[in-house]
């Protein structure tokens, strides 16, 4: 316990003192590793072999970058052609290597050089979000809302574990998750959304550097219970892809906490879905 609460702490600092550089490269460079790392756990738990697993990892690294700085459009290419080229790629090594190769093998790959850094890559989207009628980017709202959706992937399964080892009977996915519990999900959806509503005032006092248009404080308990809900569905996703392969963790590279994929398991469903809801917000 005590290891898995000093890398948490580590990992909450990283992300925290990542927040203070948003605006250089250290944002597409941090989810490009994030990324990165995540699409070789996948492949490895695939066992898809090294080659293969270069290539996607390559566009992992590439996917962020391009979002950030639109690396396509700068000289001419449509994202439908650069994936053209990428599944080409990587069918022709499948031909190459057929006999050590198997098809799941390269559609596991394929799925996760794609969704994983496309869905981390919301993190740069939500950073270069403005709502409509806004003067100006608002470093504090962005800052906020990033921190809204980290709370939602993170705080909700700090809060489920700890009502589920108080308060937990009734198990929620006995076959996917056996330690998950219905009192632990409720206590984890309630903890997220009484945290967001104290960030959002925290924000509102000290930080917003001018008005938030986004929402007020009784928008944040809706928000937050919708969030934490998907955040909830990206962790079990996570698991059944493990219970599949026979594993308990996608890697060791965080002590106590497994591998970078089962740290940003909820975070890559929570993301895109805060920028779906930014989005509606919008249209409204």
């Amino acid at each position: 316990m005590k290891t898995r609460i000093i890398a948490g702490v580590t990992c909450a600092s990283l992300v925290i003192a990542l927040l203070f550089f948003m605006d250089t490269i250290a944002l597409p460079m941090f989810v490009a590793l994030l990324s990165a790392l995540s699409v070789y756990e996948l492949n490895k738990v695939a066992k898809v072999n090294l080659p293969i697993t270069l290539v996607s990892m390559a566009a992992g690294i590439f996917i962020p970058f391009n979002v950030a700085y639109d690396l396509l459009g700068k000289i001419g290419i449509t994202p439908m052609a650069a994936l053209s080229v990428y599944f080409i790629t990587i069918l022709t090594m499948m031909i190459k290597w057929h006999s050590k190769v198997k098809f799941e093998q390269v559609s596991m790959s394929l799925i996760a050089s794609l969704a994983v850094p496309n869905a981390a890559s919301c993190w740069i989207r939500l950073y270069n979000w403005r709502f409509d009628g806004e003067a100006a980017h608002a470093e504090s709202h962005v800052v906020y809302i990033i921190l809204f959706a980290c709370f939602c992937a993170w705080l909700t399964d700090t809060f489920a574990y700890f009502a589920g080892v108080t308060l937990g009977k009734h198990k929620m996915a006995p076959v996917i998750s056996p330690k998950k519990t219905w009192e632990g999900a409720i206590g984890g959806v309630l903890g997220t959304a009484v945290s967001n509503v104290i960030l959002f005032f925290v924000f509102k006092k000290w930080f917003f550097s001018v008005p938030f248009t986004g929402w007020d404080w009784y928008a944040v308990i809706p928000i937050s219970v919708i969030l934490s809900v998907v955040s909830m569905f990206g962790d079990l996703a996570a698991s059944v892809i493990k219970r599949n392969y026979g594993i308990k963790d996608y890697g060791n590279l965080i002590p106590g906490h497994g591998g970078v994929m089962d740290r940003i398991d909820s975070a890559i469903f929570v993301w895109p879905a805060m920028y779906a809801i930014l989005n509606i917000i919008n249209a409204i």
